[in-house]
């Protein structure tokens, strides 16, 4: 088995990911406690809670892939944009520090589209070169995988070894409601809430063939502006997309369940911190193939 870390584990896109797959997850990291016993709850597996902002390399076992998502709110055209002099950039920072240190066989980094153009990126990149990898980026977005939701991400594939990553092949958008499965009346949006922030709404009627959502981001429970899309019923109430929508939407199995003390304002900003499973799948796919078992 190829053995794989995975870092700002969140509820485990990477693990979801790799099932099925010849990529065995080892170790996880993650400080957000509902995180954590989400994921060991789906993987039987306990991420740690180790601060990676002081991270030794004597405490990262040995793994043939690193799996790194950190947070984007360094870079994200939604924050301050601080980049590498935001406080929650250190811990990436630190990692990279530690890369020349184990040398995994391949890294695989996800995050928002503006951190190309940010110093940390740039520090990536003269880190990984000088160490010797060969690096492949790439922009995907859950449409061309079928979905009806546009979260657009950045890609990387740092390998040992070159290869050529290849680009999805495009599949045919399904429509919105094949991704719809709840009737919880929590999910309805009363008239005080429609009055006060509804100009702001992206709505899209749960009959539309051709309706595309908008990404969502963890902020979806508390404000409903640019955090997502609110539902058209047929009946034309008003409703939020619950977090096991956005989950299958994220390509998760059927199957993923969060522990029954998670409210929904919680595993709504779990799932917007998390990941496009079958973007992960594609370069798991690609980047398997050129690393060697065993030898993290």
């Amino acid at each position: 088995m190829i053995r794989a870390i995975e870092f700002f584990s969140g509820i485990g896109a990477f693990s979801q990911a790799a099932r099925n797959s010849s990529v065995e997850v080892i170790a996880a990291f993650d400080q957000s406690e509902a995180a954590n016993e989400t994921f060991a709850l789906n993987y039987q597996l306990r991420p740690k809670s180790k601060n990676l902002d002081s991270i030794s390399e004597q405490e990262i076992e040995s793994a043939d892939i690193w799996w790194m998502s950190p947070p984007c709110t360094p870079f994200s055209v939604r924050g301050k944009q601080l980049d590498q002099h935001d406080a929650r950039a250190k811990s990436f920072l630190n990692l990279i520090e530690k890369i020349p240190k184990k040398m995994p066989q391949a890294i695989l980094i996800e995050n928002v589209a503006a951190f190309q153009q940010s110093q940390v990126h740039a520090f990536l990149r003269h880190s990984l070169i000088k160490c010797g990898y060969h690096l492949n980026e790439v922009s995907m977005c859950s449409t061309q995988f079928g979905v009806p939701m546009r979260r657009r991400r950045y890609f990387m594939i740092a390998s040992n070894k070159p290869f050529v990553l290849i680009d999805p092949e495009p599949i045919p958008t399904s429509p919105v409601s094949s991704f719809l499965q709840e009737s919880l009346t929590e999910l309805i949006l009363d008239d005080q809430i429609i009055n006060k922030y509804g100009d702001g709404f992206d709505i899209v009627s749960e009959g539309d063939l051709h309706g595309t959502l908008i990404c969502f981001t963890k902020e979806y429970a508390r404000c409903m502006k640019a955090s997502g899309t609110i539902l058209r019923m047929s009946d034309n109430r008003l409703r939020r997309i619950s977090p096991s929508e956005i989950l299958r939407l994220l390509g998760f199995q059927n199957n993923f369940v969060f522990p029954q003390r998670i409210d929904l304002p919680t595993q709504w900003k779990l799932v917007g911190n998390s990941v496009d499973v079958r973007a992960i799948k594609h370069l798991l796919k690609q980047v398997t193939s050129v690393v060697d078992c065993g030898e993290g």
